[in-house]
């Protein structure tokens, strides 16, 4: 038996459902215990491993099963065997990447409608698991379940539904749109699903904890992640156009991620209605998963301003993101600074126009995660002088970052050669 014959052999004895039901009602603490379940799935984790590695030799569809299934069981192999998991493992960030297909670093129509459509998915997922506890029809109950907060933040959700772009919005919830596909008990089915809606629903969406509000608050965090996904292949392709001159193409693409951008502070909204008492009921099982930690987060930070001087030292020291530092050298321009660049033509102050407003919008929700989240108007979810997660001093390390506003930028006094370029021409083209 080749290794991937006895791959997809092992993937089809997992019985997926009997494990999300025992996660569900255990938690990852007490399943951490069972040495005879965390030995099976480290097994099954190293064999798809040895898979991965020489995945070449496989077709396009056998190679993303595969690698679905690999992504999965990393990160059920880390909670199993670590007291404290780190942030991807956490959130299924390496599945969520892997689904959301963002290993380029393009941003056609339809990778940006790909991207929307997983994050709705999670946002219907998470929808409907609000409303199956409201209505009483899950036996799978939890703990701190709060109706009224459920109830507010089902309404915050189903807000955030209607800012996806155009023909990409939400269905109703109960649609049976996340159904699962026939056949799907095992985790190799679910990783066969072709169309990866199985795989968002089973594996993405994994309960892993018995508290309601750590299940709600995970799908934020992946909801997070998508849009930061999403903003940061808009901006790459933004600075691309720009540095080839073609301004309508910078347009375009900073005006996506600003879609991208926009609900980002309706899901801190719905972060809040969470009590504090019912963050701190898990805060501290997730002592590690820090969102210092958070790779799309950084590297679109880093696109839109720079490395700001006052992180260098929390990045250096994250190795998940340590990498971001490689853009903190000269010849690299970021989206923002390029406003004070820009002329008075109508292309430029088109583009100008966007990259405000999607500075605006990211500066909205760093200030909503600083005030209100961190510490200085609200103290309840981290206590003055509280420590943050990942090493980080909490409210006076996100206090301390200055990005540079992008509408508090200028053009300096303009040359004779700038009035005579052609309508539209950009003079950093060559930057």
């Amino acid at each position: 038996m080749t290794g991937t014959n006895r791959l997809w052999t092992l993937l089809d004895t997992f019985n997926l459902s009997d494990y999300t039901d025992r996660a569900h009602r255990e938690g990852r603490d007490a399943m951490r215990g069972d040495a005879a379940l965390t030995e099976q799935v480290r097994t099954l984790t190293e064999a798809t491993a040895a898979v991965r590695k020489d995945s070449g030799a496989l077709g396009p569809f056998a190679r993303r099963a595969v690698e679905t299934a690999g992504q999965f069981l990393d990160a059920q192999d880390y909670l199993l065997t670590h007291d404290k998991p780190r942030y991807e493992q956490y959130a299924s960030i390496g599945l969520l990447r892997h689904l959301l297909r963002v290993e380029g670093n393009t941003a056609t129509p339809a990778e940006r409608a790909h991207v929307w459509l997983v994050f709705r998915r999670i946002l219907e997922g998470q929808l409907e698991f609000e409303l199956a506890a409201l209505a009483g029809v899950t036996s799978l109950a939890k703990r701190d379940f709060s109706p009224q907060v459920a109830r507010d933040r089902y309404l915050v959700l189903a807000d955030i539904r209607e800012m996806v772009p155009g023909r990409l919005g939400g269905r109703p919830v109960g649609s049976q749109w996340l159904t699962m596909p026939a056949g799907g008990r095992t985790l190799g089915e679910v990783a066969r699903d072709r169309s990866g809606t199985a795989a968002i629903a089973r594996l993405l969406l994994f309960p892993q904890t018995t508290c309601h509000d750590e299940v709600a608050f995970i799908a934020q965090i992946q909801l997070g992640e998508c849009l930061f996904w999403g903003a940061l292949l808009c901006v790459r392709q933004a600075l691309t156009a720009i540095g080839a001159g073609d301004l309508a193409g910078a347009t375009r693409h900073v005006r996506a991620a600003g879609q991208f951008a926009r609900p980002l502070i309706k899901i801190f909204h719905s972060v809040r209605t969470m009590p504090p008492a019912h963050f701190h009921g898990f805060r501290e099982q997730t002592g590690n998963a820090s969102a210092v930690q958070c790779e799309s987060w950084q590297m679109l930070d880093a696109h839109l301003y720079g490395v700001l001087p006052e992180k260098v030292d929390a990045l250096e020291s994250t190795p998940e993101v340590r990498h971001v530092l490689a853009l903190d050298r000269p010849d690299f321009v970021p989206l923002v600074p390029v406003v004070a660049d820009l002329g008075d033509s109508p292309a430029e102050r088109g583009l100008r126009d966007e990259i405000v407003t999607l500075d605006q919008r990211i500066r909205a929700w760093r200030a909503f995660h600083t005030r209100k989240l961190a510490g200085r108007q609200d103290p309840g979810y981290l206590p003055a002088g509280a420590a943050a997660s990942g090493g980080t001093s909490g409210y006076p390390y996100l206090a301390a970052q200055r990005p540079p506003r992008a509408s508090a930028m200028e053009r300096g006094p303009k040359r004779d050669s700038d009035h005579q370029a052609p309508s539209g021409d950009c003079k950093i083209g060559s930057r």
